[in-house]
């Protein structure tokens, strides 16, 4: 199993198609799964946010663990998450910051840089965000299936 730890803002940033979203967060969600950036569901992905939750933004994921900074930087967090981890070759840090990477490679855990994980789909299976109607996101589908399931019940 992998462990991915991902600097949440830097790759939102670096793909196009987020830059300008309404809802970053659960996109990138989105866009990771739709292109198995992360190989098998059971490797274990986090994402790391500068900054504090807001609720209402906020989408909960069975497949991702979201973290948001708080008081201090996510480049901080993603570093005690690291060291503090025991099995460091079985992480995967998705960072262009070069303080993330030249602190984390000593302790022998991996990274890759952002653009190179992006790549990554080019070596699987992938889905266009133009198929974005074939391919919804789990929360969408949630409120589809509670719509259909109130038009249901009144129907009979």
């Amino acid at each position: 199993m992998l462990w991915y730890i991902i600097d949440g803002w830097n790759l939102v940033n670096s793909i196009e198609e987020l830059r300008n979203s309404s809802s970053p967060r659960e996109d990138l969600m989105f866009y990771i799964k739709r292109n198995s950036l992360t190989g098998s569901r059971k490797n274990k992905v986090t994402i790391v946010f500068d900054g504090g939750l807001n609720l209402q933004e906020y989408k909960k994921d069975a497949y991702f663990e979201i973290i948001f900074s708080e008081d201090r930087t996510a480049d901080e967090v993603i570093k005690k998450l690291v060291s503090n981890y025991r099995n460091k070759k079985q992480i995967a840090v998705i960072s262009n910051d070069r303080e993330i990477i030249d602190f984390i490679k000593p302790q022998g855990a991996n990274s890759l840089r952002v653009q190179d994980f992006i790549k990554k789909k080019n070596k699987s299976r992938t889905r266009t965000f133009e198929d974005k109607e074939k391919f919804i996101s789990d929360s969408l589908q949630q409120e589809i299936n509670e719509e259909l399931k109130e038009k249901w019940s009144k129907g009979s």
